[in-house]
Parts: C-alpha cells; structure tokens; sequence
C-alpha cells in the first residue's frame, strides 16, 4: 500500500514552463508554495509521469522528498517482482520508444522506460537507430515550439515520425504527455495516423 497525495492543477505544473517562458520570479513564488504544500502533506515520495515536472522538482526545488518518474517506479517493481504486466491491445505489433529530452538527455532515464516496455508479453520493440537515448530527436514541442507556428518545410514532429516508421515500428510509446500530444499531430500532419499509433 502506497499513499499518494495530489497536488492541485496549478501546483501540478512545478513551474517548468513557467521559468523557461523567463517568468523566474514567478516560479520562484510557485516553487515556494509547492514546496510548502508538499512537506504540510507529509509525502515521503513524490511521483510523476510528466518529465518536465520531473526535471522541476528534482533540479530546481530543494528540501523535498526524493522525485521519481512513474517509469522508475514501475521498473522497480517489476524488477523485485511486485508487478506483473499482462498482454494487451499491442500484442504482436512493434513498438519503438520516443526518448522524452526531460526524462532522457536532461536526467539519463533511458533505462527504466524500456525495461518496463519490454515487460508486456507479446510485443516487439525497436530502436530508432542512431536516433534514441543520449542522441534522441525532440518531438517538436520542446523549447517552447508548442506556442510557435514554423516557417521550416517540415515540422520537427513530422521528421520525429518519420524516424519512426522507418524503425518498421506500428506504435510509438513514449513517458511524456507533450511528446504524445504532439507525435499524434505530427502522425496526423505526415499522413501515417492510418499506419501508426
């Protein structure tokens, strides 16, 4: 039995995006009040699937518990036997992992996402060769390409996809909610969105 608390919408963020839009005097003020909330809740952990809030909390706040990103966790428990994954809808298909840059190349995660992938019965996964770990390609939304329209004959999300398909991959996995968002657009933006998940 693990209790987990959760932080409120506005705490969730941890202020990664609010520091690197260059709002530090905000972030610093958020980071206090999270800090604050954390230790009034008595966690010994803190959890979270989302890289970005991952590198904030570990990088830039200080006397908190220990971070750890969901895949860590779940590799630690497969490792000691305390979970067990069935085969799923993706049985028989080949997965490629899309490295998020705050999980792997900001925090040398690369590990623990592909052992938990490579726990599920019944798949096969690839790399992007040349292209994954400590050399990964950026989904397209990093350094705050989300909120900017390009002028470049092809997005980076699309060339991401690309790489891809070119691993003979059907599904792309990856440990970060901006990565999915925008390697489903990018999927839809390449035409491959009827080939690949």
């Amino acid at each position: 039995g693990v209790d987990f608390g959760v932080l409120g919408k506005a705490e969730s963020d941890g202020g990664h995006e609010v520091r690197r839009f260059g709002e530090e005097s905000l972030f610093l003020a958020l980071r206090d009040a999270n800090t604050e909330a954390i230790l009034s809740s008595g966690a010994s952990r803190i959890v979270t699937a989302d890289p970005h809030d991952y590198n904030a909390l570990k990088n830039d706040y200080r006397d908190i518990p220990p971070v750890m990103h969901l895949s860590q966790v779940l590799s630690q428990e497969l490792e000691r036997g305390g979970l067990s994954l069935e085969q799923g809808p993706y049985a028989g298909k080949t997965l490629v992992y899309h490295d998020p840059c705050y999980l792997g190349r900001h925090n040398g995660l690369y590990d623990e996402p592909r052992r938990v992938i490579d726990a599920i019965p019944g798949i096969r996964r690839v790399e992007m060769e040349g292209n994954c770990r400590d050399r990964s390609f950026c989904c397209g939304g990093g350094g705050l390409a989300l909120f900017y329209e390009p002028e470049e004959e092809q997005r980076i999300g699309v060339v991401r996809v690309s790489m891809a398909k070119q691993s003979g991959a059907q599904v792309i996995v990856t440990a970060c909610p901006f990565c999915l968002a925008n390697i489903e657009d990018a999927l839809k933006i390449a035409g491959l969105d009827q080939e690949m998940e």
